[in-house]
């Protein structure tokens, strides 16, 4: 015969100074059910707090009576010791008014003391604790992110107003740490936000792990995590745990059977140097953020007031790109690329250049593409792009010239974006010109979809006739499986090895080996970036298809495109031997 499982007593605990009120408690509870509550009595706020501090209640019972003032800050006093266990204000006075003061103030209910009995005591318990419970739960909505767990930007501004108000008294700094993670957005949009959160997630336990106790750790929204530290001294203390932080993410992350490598930026920002309110310290620790992104990422930054002056020139640069287009001072240069062995011009890499009005200086693509990728402004600039390359190679077909392959980079945001191949395929369409002589050049975080979205763009953009280069080859950590699984016919070898060639044997053995496992898997391998003499032979001779690089020529205007392919012979310096 099945038994029926014991059900737990509800613990309550009694606050009551007048002995015979606290024997009719317990007489109505036991009236209310044997064993169905576990009743402890004391008779002075000072025991039940330390009784609270020690042990676990359900519920706690006490009398406010004696006075109103007192009573309501005894609510206080209970509520910030146990905040997770229900009050039920005792009174022997009908006062609908304090009633409401006491609810207002954290009590779940008010009874009069002599009125109701044991089963008005017994439900008026169940209830208040599910109210409570109810309350909790809100509140962790209210002040916690659901995610992740940790404190919510509500609850952080809660926390580091406090915080920066004791280091104000006690003369102590607080640190305020900002972080980013590095691609999340690449990331998220193409392997699901299924992952993304599950990286999340993980990011906040092992942020949990490199902090010190007492410090706080806060999601913001997105990829943004805040933690801030309190009793700082000196600010080596703080370089310690950014060290660490940054430490912990260099560690592969195993989701789902992936393994992906996520870097954080870190800004900080020192009360009272690095601002003295709230709003100042945020905005300056988010200035130092992003200054850690621009130099590289993966490292951190501590404020200092040039960042800010940085940080107006960055949003003054950012409004001009918002307005680039519309003004026409984007235009496109085109670098040659020429076959190893005859020299003969194959095709040319298209490169932006930015032209702001009223300047004849030309601000190249590391100066403002970084820019137009965390702003989105590098899909329109993209679209841009592909229309002025066609429109350009219709020019130079017009012009008599024979077929000229334009390789053009495309970004992550713009591979995110749908209707990618319909954009192509209408600007292909209206200038006339066969996709064969369109490349597009991906890096390898833009290819790391193990599922099917990825592949799924690149093949229909090869079923098109395009074809697809993988950029800065040798670099990534997954680069032999992304020639396996995806529709990629050119390799553009890093630059890095080709700059340290003659000077590095390990840099002459890999690229080496690229140029091999390309024509292994037959595919046209390019060294860009080519200087001089020694680096152009070393990759004729180990039989690399094609190059670019200022030996020859650099990034030009499409008019002198023209000039150089009719007079390459003349201006070609290499002499290439049959």
């Amino acid at each position: 015969m099945n038994e029926t499982p014991a059900v737990k007593p509800i613990r309550v605990l009694l606050v009551e100074d007048n002995p015979t009120d606290a024997r009719i408690v317990r007489e109505q509870l036991e009236n209310a059910g044997a064993n169905r509550f576990q009743l402890h009595h004391v008779d002075r706020l000072s025991v039940a707090l330390r009784e609270l501090r020690t042990k676990t209640f359900d519920v706690v019972l006490m009398d406010l009576s004696v006075s109103h003032v007192y009573g309501l800050e005894t609510v206080h006093r209970i509520e910030a010791t146990a905040p997770k266990v229900a009050i039920i204000v005792l009174s022997e006075h009908d006062d609908e008014a304090f009633a409401l003061q006491a609810v207002q103030v954290g009590a779940q209910d008010y009874l009069v003391k002599g009125q109701g009995d044991g089963s008005l005591m017994a439900r008026a318990i169940r209830y208040a604790i599910e109210r409570k419970r109810e309350k909790v739960r809100l509140s962790k909505l209210a002040w916690y992110d659901t995610l992740t767990g940790l404190a919510n930007r509500m609850l952080f501004r809660e926390i580091l107003g406090k915080a920066l108000a004791r280091a104000q008294r006690n003369g102590l700094q607080v640190g305020l740490l900002f972080l980013d993670l590095d691609n999340f957005k690449v990331i998220n949009d193409t392997l699901g936000h299924d992952v993304g959160d599950l990286l999340l997630k993980t990011v906040a336990e092992r942020l949990s792990q490199r902090v010190r106790e007492g410090d706080t750790i806060a999601r913001l929204g997105g990829d943004e995590f805040t933690v801030i530290l309190e009793g700082i001294s000196r600010p080596e203390d703080v370089d310690l745990v950014a060290r660490n932080i940054n430490k912990a993410m260099n560690t592969p992350f195993s989701l789902n059977g992936r393994e992906l490598y996520v870097t954080t930026s870190i800004g900080i920002a020192l009360y009272p140097d690095g601002g003295t309110e709230a709003d100042a310290l945020i905005k300056n620790a988010d200035t130092a953020m992003y200054h850690a992104k621009e130099q590289g990422r993966n490292n951190y930054q501590l404020y200092s007031p040039r960042m800010s002056v940085q940080a107006t020139q960055r949003m003054e640069l950012e409004t001009s790109l918002r307005h680039a287009l519309e003004r026409q001072e984007l235009v496109v240069h085109y670098q040659p690329v020429l076959d190893l062995k005859t020299g003969a011009m194959l095709g040319v890499e298209a490169l932006l250049r930015w032209q702001r009005a009223g300047s004849t200086d030309l601000i190249y693509p590391c100066d403002f593409i970084p820019l137009a990728e965390e702003t989105g402004l590098i899909v329109p600039i993209g679209e841009w792009l592909f229309y002025e390359v066609c429109s350009q190679q219709r020019r130079w077909r017009d012009a008599g010239l024979p077929p000229l392959r334009a390789m053009v980079n495309l970004s992550p945001r713009q591979f995110q974006k749908r209707g990618l191949v319909r954009v192509i395929e209408r600007y292909l369409n209206h200038s006339g010109i066969e996709p064969r002589d369109l490349e597009l050049e991906v890096g390898e975080g833009l290819l790391m979809d193990d599922g099917n979205t990825s592949r799924a763009i690149l093949n229909d953009m090869n079923a098109m006739g395009l074809h697809m280069a993988l950029d800065d080859f040798g670099t990534g950590y997954s680069s032999l499986r992304f020639l396996k699984r995806y529709p990629i016919k050119t390799l553009k070898i890093a630059q890095s090895f080709v700059r340290n060639i003659g000077a590095d044997p390990n840099d002459f053995a890999i690229a080496s080996a690229i140029v091999a496992l390309g024509h292994a898997l037959q595919l046209r391998v390019v060294a860009e970036g080519i200087e001089n003499r020694s680096q152009y032979d070393f990759f004729r001779g180990a039989g690399a298809d094609a190059f670019q690089g200022f030996i020859f020529s650099g990034a030009v205007p499409p008019e002198e495109i023209d000039r150089l392919f009719r007079k390459q012979l003349e201006k070609l310096k290499i002499k290439t031997t049959e």
